[in-house]
């Protein structure tokens, strides 16, 4: 009898100490945790706000009808003002006290550059980052996709479109941070390639948003066309100041101009602005996640669309589909494999495709000019 009840003790005491199953960092019962460090305030905080916002509208909608494998996307989103130190340490805070399963829609080319690190190391995916730099692209990160073409592609799109309509003084203003200058760098490159040199340069310095200098480097150079590597309130600012001038020429912008702020704060200004996209027209419905994005916005009485609220949405399309796919068991490296097997995944108009050794997902570039009412064709 003794030695029956001294051998259900030893069992009880093994059975207790045995290792129990962890769960995934990030995933809990009910939910899967992303995070994001992106600029809510500050110069390019209008830009920001739309990309979150279009993320959250597919996260919503995903929810309300029961999540992913009976488990809710909660997106923590955290304001860094366009600011890199204060990124840093929203991404640490996102890591080691949040703990979430992913980054998603990191802001802006420095904020990633900074982050990527620590996400590395700690094995988390940082999916989608709004950036186009090249220097992101040819790095062979394991953990990092890219759902958007380049700024290399984006210029080139943009300098073959001016070469081919005769323009060869072509100008070129940027932001003077990591993001305006790999901009200029892809300009550069595109023009070389032509055997040209930009006209000018103009340095917008940031964060003051100081356009005097670029002004009067480039007005001087009065060329036929400028090119901006530049996003949000600089754009804005450095167009309404050289219109001052009264010289003629064409702007082109990056796709993260903020096509909706300039149309917005420029008005009829806007006019003729050639911007390269990356994404489909938000009103173009013969796309299916375009009637989809539409659909959803119309339920929240939402009738503004914007070429960034829709990168948003459908970054956040992409990344849950590649959730729905690695199924309930869910852990960083499944997910990582379950990307790499997203092979020519049609979003229902915009086509991405990874691979094992393939973290940039789509090549995509098109032109669209702002109409005299504030439409952007293409």
């Amino acid at each position: 009898m003794q030695t029956r009840l001294f051998r259900n003790l030893l069992l009880a005491l093994l059975v207790g100490c045995a290792p129990i199953a962890q769960a995934e960092t990030g995933i809990g019962d009910q939910t899967i945790a992303l995070g994001q460090s992106i600029a809510l305030s500050g110069a390019l905080g209008d830009l920001g706000k739309e990309y979150q916002a279009g993320a959250q509208f597919y996260i919503d909608q995903v929810n309300a009808l029961g999540g992913v494998a009976g488990r809710k996307i909660k997106l923590v989103s955290l304001d860094d003002g366009y600011d890199t130190n204060k990124a840093l340490e929203n991404t640490k805070r996102l890591v080691e006290q949040d703990k979430v399963f992913a980054i998603f829609g990191q802001f802006g080319t420095g904020i990633t550059q900074a982050s990527l690190p620590l996400t590395t190391a700690a094995g988390i995916p940082l999916f989608a980052p709004y950036t186009g730099a090249d220097a992101l692209r040819d790095n062979g990160n394991r953990y990092l996709f890219h759902i958007r073409a380049s700024y290399g592609q984006e210029m080139e799109k943009m300098v073959e479109q001016l070469v081919g309509i005769g323009i060869r003084d072509i100008a070129v203003v940027y932001q003077n941070d990591s993001f305006g200058k790999a901009g200029l760098l892809g300009a550069e490159q595109a023009l070389a390639r032509r055997n040209l040199k930009p006209a000018a340069l103009g340095a917008i310095e940031m964060p003051a948003v100081d356009t005097k200098a670029a002004l009067a480097a480039v007005a001087k150079a009065r060329p036929s066309a400028i090119i901006l590597s530049t996003a949000g309130k600089p754009s804005v600012n450095f167009i309404r100041d050289y219109l001052k001038t009264g010289q003629p020429t064409q702007f082109y912008a990056l796709s993260v101009v903020s096509s909706r702020q300039l149309v917005k704060e420029l008005g009829a200004a806007s006019h003729g602005i050639a911007i390269a996209q990356v994404m489909p027209s938000p009103w173009r419905s013969s796309n299916a996640v375009v009637r989809e994005y539409q659909q959803v916005l119309a339920k929240a009485n939402i009738k503004d669309y914007s070429y960034t609220t829709l990168e948003g949405f459908i970054a956040a399309k992409i990344f849950i589909e590649a959730l729905k796919r690695t199924g309930k068991d869910l852990t960083r490296e499944k997910l990582v494999a379950t990307l790499e097997g997203m092979r020519n995944y049609d979003a229902g108009g915009l086509v991405v495709d990874f691979g094992p050794k393939k973290r940039n997902g789509s090549t995509y570039v098109d032109l669209s000019i702002i109409s005299k009412d504030g439409q952007f064709l293409r």
